[in-house]
């Protein structure tokens, strides 16, 4: 179901939002990075993630996430925490607040992605 954009930006303001963020690697110990087009967060490198809908599971969500944003397929999925994000939303008096369950996601060596239209960029990243 899609909320219609103005009644969205007024439920954005009063409750949030509940999330899934996908920490995705492969079998190399690399970690699957895109950077945002939207707020929050826009420019920046973050993982892939979004909403989830309505009489969906997180995981389910998470798996949904995975597909439609990247085009790839798990191997594992493993739930690692649930955490609040509080943001502020530069140039604007305002705060993005979601909810945020991160799973660990390995697809293994299948590792060709795509980028849906929530982000303009992603590449594969060893950590540091």
């Amino acid at each position: 179901m899609i909320i219609e954009k103005d009644l969205y930006d007024q439920i954005l303001r009063v409750m949030p939002i509940p999330c899934v963020d996908l920490l995705i690697t492969d079998n190399s110990g690399r970690v699957l990075l895109v950077k945002r087009k939207n707020e929050p967060m826009k420019d920046q490198w973050w993982f892939p993630g979004g909403r989830v809908l309505f009489k969906e599971t997180r995981y389910l969500a998470a798996c949904r996430k995975l597909h439609e944003e990247c085009g790839l397929q798990a191997i594992s999925v493993k739930e690692m925490g649930t955490f609040d994000l509080i943001l502020p939303i530069p140039d604007e008096d305002e705060i993005s607040h979601g909810i945020t369950t991160l799973f660990l996601i390995n697809v293994g060596d299948n590792t060709a992605f795509t980028v849906d239209d929530q982000s303009y960029f992603a590449e594969w990243r060893k950590p540091e």
